[in-house]
């Protein structure tokens, strides 16, 4: 998903800044000598995708994470390709980090407190060592009797190593500075490939085979395309190894036409790309993948990424423009023919039409009636837009700041209101969205999974039930995110310290096998609720609530607040982080 700087009604402190980065983008003087990006340093990570699973049921094998550069301290951005047994077992102690990894060993409780200028009390870093070692593991001894210190001491006592103290790092990281890291955990296969691409990446796409990623760069006014194998190598023009920049071929997706004889031109600032299969929403005689990309100001572009010439790349196909300002995410409906792009500003939905035939030379978008989204308070400022993967189910769901809710609407809408059929109160400041089905209660159960990043949380909500689960707090920069359903764990870009947070869900989905419930009750998998509504905790309430699968019933009132919503039992668990913690103050939007 993309993303954009600052959000509206804080815009005039960054307004200077916006203007010389444009200035500078449409100068074309992002990208120039200067520092390079240090090997296995992340920079303001913007988007993150996990690979497709090797097989059904397996986990994935590997993460990828683009770096924006966002406040131009190097010279370029980067994608990198991280082994996940790896940084799960230097978390967890396991596989080849028994008793040294982020779980092991425990520390002494003053090494435990912050130093105001070094982070760390310097008594707890010896020469030639990170930090003093209890020699004991809490795991295993819970009073830490076989520390070489005192258990009843407060100095000297032995405690596990708090989860945001502990990082794993790739060993092609050079450690500067580790801040208030009392633990690092350097670990040889972590990061696997690397590739330098332009600056202010936003966004990232896998392709449906797994084998390509798909990267809109703003500095490059472009779509960056990166290939990957079976190992986690990526390749973008010096083949498959752990170190290269990108060429310019790779960096310019539009570079060529699909129909040379009516050359369309790709619109500047691209924000989010979505990339699917052609036969699959198509025809079944096409072959290739097909891109379509959302533009900061109002534009739309359509590319395919087919063989020709013995040569497989993106080729641009058709663009559409006059669509809406501060143009946000882009996701699209196979059933409809349709994408749908989110607006920062306005209160709408636009549509845009995909028009594509038995000759793909000929294909083009085009505007498919802008949504209006009414009944809400305000009902403006979408963020993200998703629909519902369970069959037969017509419902979008939507991240809105205006109210901060997650706003739930019929994707099947007719006319030009959207129609809205209920909505929870979201944290303050939502920013990006996930379905997950989760499994529980003998099956599989939807929930929705909405980053916040005023409110430096993650929000999780029962999508079945409409009910509030729980939240993670303490995320600085919770922006994009992944969730990993086999390991039960969430991996969340942190934009604000430039690491991955690492989360168990094992509660949540102990909670999910036993929802809250109310004096409403939920109204099943049918459709929530009759005239009573949802009275659940953050449930939806109001008279309308949602009818069966015949429709709406009017629109559903909003349920309680997050702080009500939310079961700290329930909450995920913070485990660790991956990477160097870098503070900073530059905010994604």
């Amino acid at each position: 998903m993309g993303s954009q700087f600052g959000p509206q009604g804080r815009a005039s402190r960054l307004s200077l800044g916006f203007l010389l980065i444009s200035g500078l983008m449409a100068a074309g003087c992002i990208n120039k000598e200067g520092e390079r990006l240090p090997q296995g340093l992340m920079t303001f990570p913007i988007a993150i995708e996990l690979s497709l699973p090797p097989a059904d049921d397996a986990p994935p094998e590997y993460v990828f994470v683009a770096n924006s550069n966002f406040a131009l301290q190097f010279n370029t951005g980067s994608l990198q390709s991280y082994d996940l047994q790896v940084l799960n077992d230097a978390i967890d102690s396991t596989g080849a980090f028994v008793g040294e990894g982020c779980n092991g060993a425990g520390f002494l409780n003053v090494c435990l407190q912050r130093d105001a200028t070094t982070g760390v009390q310097n008594a707890c870093i010896a020469p030639g060592t990170q930090t003093i070692d209890c020699n004991c593991d809490p795991d295993v001894d819970e009073d830490c009797t076989a520390c070489d210190c005192d258990p009843d001491s407060s100095e000297l006592r032995c405690d596990p190593v708090p989860p945001d103290r502990c990082s794993v790092i790739p060993e092609q990281l050079r450690l500067r500075d580790r801040g208030a890291l009392l633990k690092t955990v350097v670990a040889p296969g972590l990061l696997l490939s690397e590739a330098e691409i332009g600056s202010f990446a936003d966004g990232l796409a896998i392709s449906t085979t797994g084998r390509r990623l798909y990267i809109p760069v703003r500095s490059d006014a472009n779509v960056t395309f990166i290939d990957v194998d079976s190992e986690g190598l990526l390749d973008c023009g010096s083949g498959f190894v752990p170190q290269q920049s990108c060429t310019e071929f790779y960096r310019t997706s539009s570079a060529e036409q699909v129909n040379p004889s009516a050359p369309v031109e790709m619109p500047p600032d691209p924000v989010d790309v979505f990339a699917g299969s052609l036969a699959a929403d198509f025809d079944p005689a096409f072959e290739g993948e097909y891109i379509l990309v959302a533009h900061r100001e109002g534009e739309a572009s359509l590319l395919f990424d087919q063989e020709r010439n013995g040569v497989v790349r993106p080729r641009i196909a058709a663009s559409l423009d006059e669509l809406a300002p501060e143009q946000v995410t882009i996701t699209y409906q196979p059933a409809a023919k349709k994408a749908w792009i989110s607006s920062a500003v306005t209160n709408q939905v636009i549509r845009v039409g995909v028009a594509i035939d038995g000759d793909l030379t000929q294909s083009s978008l085009f505007n498919a009636g802008t949504l209006f989204v009414t009944g809400l308070d305000v009902g403006n400022v979408m963020r993200d837009i998703l629909f519902d993967p369970r069959p037969g189910r017509d419902l979008a769901y939507m991240v809105s700041r205006s109210p901060e809710s997650l706003v739930v609407a019929r994707s099947d809408s007719a006319g030009e209101q959207l129609n809205v059929v209920g909505q929870i109160s979201a944290c303050r400041g939502p920013s990006r969205l996930k379905l997950v089905e989760l499994p529980a209660r003998g099956g599989m159960v939807l929930t929705a999974f909405i980053s916040c990043f005023d409110q430096r949380m993650v929000q999780i909500i029962d999508a079945e039930l409409f009910q509030g689960i729980t939240i993670l707090t303490n995320i600085s920069g919770s922006f994009e995110f992944v969730v990993d359903v086999p390991r039960e764990r969430i991996y969340i870009a942190d934009f604000s310290t430039s690491v991955l947070r690492i989360a168990d869900l094992g509660p949540v989905l102990d909670c999910l096998e036993v929802p809250a419930t109310g004096a409403g009750g939920a109204g099943g998998v049918g459709g929530m609720g009759g005239a009573g509504g949802m009275a659940g905790a953050g449930g939806m309430g109001g008279a309308g609530g949602m009818g069966g699968a015949g429709g709406s019933a009017g629109t559903g009132g909003t349920g309680g607040t997050v702080a009500e919503a939310s079961s700290p039992e329930c909450s995920p668990v913070l485990i660790g982080l991956v990477g160097l913690p870098q503070p900073v103050s530059e905010r994604p939007r």
